[in-house]
Formats: C-alpha cells, structure tokens, sequence
C-alpha cells in the first residue's frame, strides 16, 4: 500500500438491508445509492487545470453579473440603494459616488462597527464573518506554509493511486513517510488551540458588547426594554388592579398592562378594509383609463394634440366631470373570504381567501368594484367600531398570556429571571424584550393543551424526518448529472446526445447544482413554515430556534452525506452498531472528499456573489410584472419602501457550515483556507454594501446578538470532525513494518477530544446564562487592582459611545401610537384610512373622492397629494404614476 488511507471496504447494504428491515429491497438501495460512498469522493485526485476548466463557467457568470451590477448601480438606484432614496431623511445614507468601481473602497472602509446601529444580529453577523476570516487567514498561513511541503514531498516514488490536488493533502503521505504525521500533529494541537482561544474571546466580547448595547440610555429607556410577555396567567390575575398590586415587590413597579383579548373578528375586519380600500384605489385607476379611452376622440394630454377648438373641449370636460361617471365604473370578480372557523380540537382558527376567479365555476357575474368595496367599507368599519367599544368596556375575552411594561429595565429584568408564581404551571414562563411588530398573534392567542404540545413534539418529528428522507429527492437530482442513466430511464430525453458535448457537460454539471439550490431553498421555506407551529410566540424565538435545526440539516446534507456515504441511515446505523468505528468512518472517508470541497465551496462564493449583487430577480420583476401589478399611488409607494429584510436564522447557519467544513479539513488538506478565504471576503463585500445600502435597518425580529453564540459553538462540530478523522489516521497509519507508529499521538488526540468535549461543555455552562440575562449587580467597582475593572469599564464606554455616534446617523423611527395601545394586537389600533389617488389636470380623483366620500360616511379627508398622474408625451394617452410623498395615513 502507498498511503496511510486505507480503502478498507465496509458491507453498506447489509447494513441498510438489517435497519430497513421489510422496507428495505435492491431497487430501492440501487436508487437511493446507498451501496456507495459519499458523492464527494468522485471528485478525489481531480487536476487543478480541470478545476479551473469546471469553475470557468461559473467564474464567467459571475463576472458578467457584477459587470450588470456596476453599470446599473447608478442608473436603477431604487432597486441598488434604495437606503439612500427610499427612506425618512434622517434615516438616509450618503449616496455612493457615481462610478463602475467607486462603490468598493467606501464598503470595505466602512467599520463594522457601524453596524451597531441596525442591531445587534445585523453587528454580529458582520463580525462573525470578519472573525472567521481572520481565523482562516492565521490557521491557513500556517498549515499551508508547513503541512504543504510535508504532504507534496511526502509520497511514495511512482505512485499513482494519488493525483491532482490530493498530493498537496494528508492523502499523499506513504506508509514510507509515516513519520511526517507528526507536523499534522503538532499543526491539529495548534489550531485546535487557536479555535479555543478564538471562542473564548469571542464570548467574552460577546458578553461586554452585549451588556454595552443593552444598558445604554438609548435602549434602557425604550419601551421594549422595560417589557415582558408572561404565559399561563390564571383567570384571578385577568385583573389589572390586582395584578399590578401583585407585582409591588417588584422594585419600581409596573406601568402598563396589556391582555391578550380575542381578535379574530376585528384583524378579519381590518383585512376586509384594505382589501376594499385597495379595491377602490385600483378602481380609481382603471376608471381614469376609461375615461381617457371611451369619453374622448382625440388624445387629450396637451393642447398640441387638440383637433377641436379649447372652449368646445373645456365644455365637453365639464359637462363630463360635473359628477361620478357609473358607466365608466369597472366590474370584476370579488375574492371569496372563506372564515375565520374555530377548530377547538386543535386550538387553532381557519380563514383563507380565493381569487375572485372561483366564482366563474359558480356561474357568478361580475359586479362593480367601487359598489362592492363601498359595501365592504360601510360594513367592516361599523364592525371595527363595535368591536373597539368592546376593547373600552373590558368586554372581550382575555387570553391566558398578558404583557407588562414595569417603570425600569432593572425591574424588567428581576421579574424576568425569578420564578413569578408558588403554583405550578402559573406565570412560569416570561419573554423579555419583545417588539410589539415581532409579536405572533396567532400563536399568542393559542392556550397551552396537550394539544399544542404534541403539535410541537410532532413538528419535530418532520424535521427529522425531512432531515434523513431529504436523500429521495436529491436521488432523483443526480440522474441529471448522469446522462446515460437519465436518457436510459427517460427515453424521450434522447435528443440530448445531439448537442455539443460541451454542452452536455454544462448540463450535466450546472443542472443539478441549480436544482440541487431550489431545493435547499425549498427546504429552509419549510422549516420556517413549520417551525410557527411550534408554538412560537415571537419571530426571535422562532429565529433562534431555527437556526439550530437549519444547521442540522445543512451539515448533514451537505457535509456528512456528501464525504462518508449517499445515504443518511447507513451513517446513522454504523454509529449506533459501533461507536468506536466513527474515526475509522472519518478517516477513511473526508481526506477523499477533500477536493470536492474545493469546487463546491468555490461554486458557492460565485453563484452567491453574481446573484445577490445584481438581483436579477428583482431587476426582472422591477421592470415587468411590478409595471403591471402596482397601477395605485399605494401600491407604488409600499414597493419602493417596504425594503429586504434578512432572516438571520437561517443566514447564520450557512456561515457556521462553511466554518465547520473549513476547520475539519485545515490539517487534513490546508488549501482548503483559500476556497473558505475567498467566499468568506466575497460574502463580507456583500453584505456590508447590501445591509447599508439595500436592506431595511430595522430588524423586527431582533434577538439581541443570541444568534452569536450559538454559531459559535455550531463550529465546534467542524472540530470534532478534525479530531475523529486524525485519531482513525493515527490508529490506522502503519510503516513499512506493519507497525503502528503513531499510535502515543492517537491516543493524546483521544485525550485532546475528551478535553474538546469537556471545554465545549463547560464554556457553554459558564455564558449561557449571559446569552439571555442581564447582570442585576454592578460588581466591577469592587475587582481588585489588577485593572480587569478598568479595562472593562472602559470597552463598555467605547462600544456605548459608538452606538451613540451611529445613532446619530441613522436614527430609528419612534412608534408614532399611542403607548397605551402599544401591545394591543394591531387591529384594536387600526384607524380609518384615507383614500389616496392620483391627482390629474382634469379633477376627476377630486371628484371620485367626492362621489366615495359620499357613500362611506366614516370615509373621510381623501387626498391626492404626493401623487400625480403623468403622460408619457403630449400626444399619447399612456400615463404613469409619480410618488412625491408619502400615503395621507401613513405612519
């Protein structure tokens, strides 16, 4: 044998045939290729010229892209900046020079600190990604600068079993060479010792900045600082009064108390009135359209284009606009509303709508839409009435959840880490800084039962499930890439032998990769759709509680699956049959892998760079269906300002991945830290230009910087990865002999595991509690003199006058309600809109807006200002909307 990796063969379908048990038969492990390693050996011993030749495409796709992206930057500025157009002045940025490159320096300049400003997820995302970088360019220097040399000159003479890029890998060692396993040894204690010393200082950091961020005058005094959401409130506590006498002993007393009272009739409501309001604003549009069509021969968009004399068409636009036209009135198919249904068994409400559509298949005409929707209006803010009187008299149903606003954040935080009630299952479980907007309702209205508790324990179960049968579908994906087998099974896909083999290659590569990406997507939209009913009962908990499941899904699928084996069950039942065999499975498997790393990760960086810059999707859309779609001022103005929001759940998660994957395979193949290198800075390019300049500041579901360090510890997988695979090397490597050599190392990195495991643990217990508590003693003034109080009293200084100083910048909107309403649901605070059309030089929106005010008495102060209609010339009839300001109701 030439080298140290042994190709020992393991007996992968009588494993999958005893777990599977009846379920199991050849077809379907020849199907699901559970008889094969992971996919990723396929790639073992590739060229680097064949590399280039398969990155080529994409490298070509992205340098196209970002071209688009240069060019249009300073044409499209709504879709490419819109943080310096689309929002409140006092919340612009400076807009970017003109220029093809002008906008790289300023964001690589630009400090992370800066980012403080957008939250504390928004700041540490920045910094996670800016620590990993650091962390591999220090680990990859030194591995490659030693491991290199060792790995490239450490093979047997005329070996060809080794090719490529794996010379450059552990890989490459011979049983001749046995000994130079020692510089991977001593290089693994190193870089273990470095991730170490990296997590403890992130934490620590994490903790000061945290508590910085938290315990300044800005957010101190906000209300979501001051507030908590409190479960199983019994029915004797549904009482304002003696609640909050309950409460006294908390120091500084209680302010507000919010129930959580029934609102399906009136959010059911409130829908109903946007819909109608929107119905009506459309209405308006197409009736000017109308007009300009049926009422007049010739083009009336300017005095040019007249072919009669000016006082007869000033009196022919009199005697047209003296009152609402009903012939002009457009008709169409109003949306079925279906519900709200309560379905007390499952504890949940069911309520939908359907396209106005449905009603052909029920032999319904059409009606008009400015008499269907003033019918809508009358009757749904009659009903909002009612139901706010209700709201007054304390006469609707309170829920057993209740939110309290104490008189201070120490209050606020004392009533959150003790136990509230002597009774079992009486307010045991309390939310601190909860933002009215993150608030789930749905789930928040919903009492704890047996009910919901299975619900939660049963979504579970299809994590799993989708987790381990995610192999199906990416089954039926691989056919793609193998052309013979796919036309062999699809016969009338035989025409693709016709084209260029070129071609087929590009086919046969980019396909499955790009379907490979829609259902990675696919899965993530699941996850975040089922995680809801979990029971979450705001978007942070949902975030947080994603992440660790999208995490698990990812490093699986796209790790574990893809290095050891093509099936999830055979890796699972070859761990529980014989735990000890793990580092023999890594051993054998991730140095094979190696190089597949290499092409994916760097696939990665292009597809994510070329993509997320030009948002071509949006540039599509911005020019095709949107023109068609937004005919109101309204709907204009929402999509101009209603901008990206990120879901950090499942952004963090993909990082921590990359992370892991970069640290198990550091020793193994160092040159791994140049493909992790490269994505990591094109992902730091990206996101500290789009979260500036693209996506909104305001982040509704704002865990303050929990998402940290939890995708700090998810690296610590990567880390176990490295040390299982280096013990199964050690163990396994023999010399020239038959001897086991490196046998004292395997058992100090068994040693080094056990410590790994004993360390995670014991860091996790020692911050936990930092990652959700605020300190309620300042004991720092008491530190002895070794300058640990100073030092600390003086970052906090730093990170608060840094918050100030971008607060300053960008200043975040203050709620414009009143804050005895702040935590009602969002319909109990609805007002009566305004409606909003586009003035036009003939008057007719003034005289629509007469004519609806008229009908709808509780409709009032229409207006048209901020939004005009304009000719695309003199002589056509074709018109656009212009938005000037914002809607009349706007808040």
């Amino acid at each position: 044998m030439s080298t140290i990796i042994p190709n020992g063969s393991v007996n992968y379908t009588e494993l999958t045939k005893n777990y599977m048990g009846v379920l199991y038969s050849s077809k379907f492990a020849e199907f699901l290729n559970t008889t094969q390693t992971g996919y990723a050996h396929s790639s073992s011993g590739i060229e680097f010229n064949l590399l280039l030749k398969t990155l080529f495409t994409s490298l070509c796709f992205c340098t196209v892209q970002l071209t688009f992206f240069c060019f249009f930057r300073s044409i499209f500025k709504y879709l490419y900046q819109p943080r310096c157009y689309c929002v409140p002045t006092n919340e612009r940025m400076d807009p970017l020079p003109r220029g093809f490159l002008t906008w790289i320096i300023p964001t690589i300049k630009c400090s992370n600190a800066f980012y403080l400003s957008m939250g504390l997820d928004t700041y540490f995302f920045v910094r996670f990604i800016s620590i990993l970088l650091l962390f591999f360019i220090v680990i990859g220097v030194l591995n490659m600068v030693v491991l290199i040399p060792v790995n490239w000159t450490g093979g047997a003479p005329n070996n060809s079993s080794v090719t490529g890029l794996d010379k450059l890998s552990l890989s490459n060692i011979s049983i001749s060479n046995v000994d130079r396993l020692n510089a991977h040894f001593i290089m693994s204690l190193l870089t273990i010792g470095i991730f170490h010393w990296l997590i403890l200082y992130e934490l620590k950091s994490f903790v000061i900045i945290r508590l910085s961020y938290l315990s300044s005058t800005k957010h101190e005094n906000s209300i979501t600082a001051r507030t908590l959401l409190i479960t199983n409130v019994p029915s004797y506590l549904k009482d304002k009064q003696t609640l909050t006498q309950m409460f006294e002993v908390v120091p500084d007393g209680i302010k507000n108390v919010w129930y959580i009272y029934d609102f399906s009739i009136i959010e059911e409501d409130v829908r109903r009135i946007k819909i109608a309001l929107s119905t009506l604003e459309k209405a308006h549009t197409i009736y000017f359209h109308n007009f300009l069509n049926s009422k007049f021969k010739h083009t009336i968009c300017g005095k040019d284009s007249y072919n009669l004399e000016e006082t007869s068409i000033q009196h022919q636009m009199n005697d047209e606009l003296s009152k609402f036209d009903p012939n002009l009135s457009p008709k169409f198919y109003p949306p079925i509303f279906i519900g709200p249904y309560d379905i007390p068994k499952l504890n949940r409400e069911i309520r939908f709508k359907l396209p106005g559509l449905f009603r052909i298949l029920l032999f319904q005409k059409k009606v008009y839409m400015f008499d269907w929707a003033i019918q809508i209006l009358n009757e749904k803010l009659e009903s909002l009435d009612e139901q706010k009187l209700l709201l007054r008299d304390d006469s609707l149903l309170k829920h057993d959840k209740v939110i309290i606003e104490f008189n201070s954040q120490r209050g606020s935080n004392m009533a959150h880490q003790c136990l509230l009630s002597q009774t079992q299952g009486t307010l045991d479980t309390s939310f601190s800084e909860i933002r009215p907007e993150d608030i789930l309702w749905h789930n928040l209205d919903r009492s704890n039962s047996f009910i919901c508790l299975v619900e939660k324990y049963f979504v579970t179960i299809v994590f799993i499930a989708i987790i381990i049968l995610y192999i199906v579908p990416v089954s039926f994906i691989g056919l793609v890439s193998q052309m013979p087998l796919l036309t062999q099974l699809m016969p009338f896909l035989s025409w693709l032998y016709k084209l260029p083999e070129e071609v087929r290659e590009t086919i046969s590569s980019f396909l499955p990769s790009l379907l490979l990406s829609i259902l990675t997507e696919i899965v993530m939209i699941s996850f975040r759709f089922l995680t809801y009913f979990k029971g979450k009962l705001t978007g942070a908990e949902l975030e947080l509680d994603l992440q660790t499941w999208y995490f698990s899904f990812l490093f699986v699928q796209q790790f574990l699956v893809v290095t050891i084996s093509s099936s999830v069950t055979v890796i699972f039942k070859q761990i529980l049959d014989q735990p000890t065999s793990i580092p023999i499975l890594l051993a054998t498997n991730l140095p094979k892998a190696a190089t597949f790393f290499f092409q994916y990760i760097a696939l990665k960086a292009f597809a994510f760079c070329g993509t997320n810059f030009l948002r071509i999707d949006q540039l599509i859309l911005y020019h095709t269906l949107y023109k068609f779609k937004d005919i109101t001022p309204r709907s204009k103005f929402n999509r101009l300002t209603n901008l990206p929001i990120i879901k950090w759940g499942t952004t963090f998660p993909i990082y921590s991945v990359y992370g892991s994957i970069g640290i198990a395979y550091s020793i193994i193949s160092p040159i791994i830290a140049v493909f992790i290198i490269f994505i990591l800075s094109l992902t730091l390019l990206y996101y500290k230009y789009a979260l500036k300049y693209i996506y909104s500041h305001i982040n509704q579901s704002e865990t303050q910087g929990k998402l940290y360090p939890i995708a700090l510890l998810h690296l610590y997988t990567g880390i176990y990865c490295l040390e299982g695979c280096l013990i199964g090397i050690f163990f396994l490597s023999k010399n020239n002999a038959g001897n086991c050599p490196m046998k004292i190392q395997g058992w100090i990195m068994i040693i080094i595991l056990l410590a790994t495991i004993f360390g995670h643990n014991t860091i996790y217990n020692r911050y936990v509690q930092h990652f959700s508590y605020l300190p309620i003693l300042s004991d720092k003034q008491y530190k002895d003199g070794n300058g640990n109080g100073n030092v600390n009293n003086n970052l906090n200084n730093n990170i608060t006058a840094t918050m100030t100083s971008q607060s300053n910048q960008i200043n975040l909107p203050s709620p414009q309600h009143n804050q005895d309403m702040l935590y009602l649901h969002p319909s109990f605070r609805f007002e009566y809109p305004r409606l909003w059309l586009p003035s036009d030089s003939f008057g007719i929106a003034e005289k629509n807006i007469e004519y609806i005010q008229s009908r709808i008495p509780k409709l009032s102060d229409g207006d048209t200002s901020g939004a005009n209609i304009v000719f695309k010339n003199h002589t056509s009839k074709k018109f656009s909307i212009k938005i000037s300001e914002a809607p009349p109701d706007y808040k």
